[in-house]
């Protein structure tokens, strides 16, 4: 299993052509993966964004979230007092170094589209590259 973050469930979606992004989506899919819990929050926020901005429709939106909570995804939650460790060492956000302490304390690859986490995943050897 690996671990993704919204960012990725969000790609599959609205960035069709990012072959990393489809490559997690196919590895999720036969697989599984782990998220924290932000991850749901965090994609239905992304696909209302998207769906205001006038990126994708309504229907569209809600059939992308439909998709994404039917993936097997288990839910891990991390001690908030690591996150914030993580936080601080990697100078994250606290939203995407939930992903990373989940990452960490699971010792699973990292599937992300966002640069910093993707940096900080890196340097501890973590990151999901299909």
């Amino acid at each position: 299993m690996i671990v993704i973050d919204a960012s990725v469930a969000l790609a599959w979606f609205l960035e069709p052509e990012r072959s990393s992004h489809r490559a997690a989506l196919r590895y999720v899919e036969n697989y599984g993966g782990v998220v924290p819990g932000n991850f749901q929050s965090e994609v239905v926020h992304g696909l209302l964004r998207a769906e205001r901005l006038g990126r994708i429709a309504e229907s569209d939106a809600t059939e992308a979230l439909d998709q994404i909570l039917d993936l097997s995804l288990d839910l891990d939650l991390p001690d908030p007092r690591q996150v914030m460790l993580v936080a601080r060492e990697h100078h994250l956000t606290g939203y995407d170094a939930t992903y990373l302490a989940v990452a960490l304390r699971s010792e699973m690859p990292l599937a992300s589209g966002d640069d910093s986490l993707r940096r900080a995943a890196q340097a501890v050897s973590l990151l999901w590259g299909a």
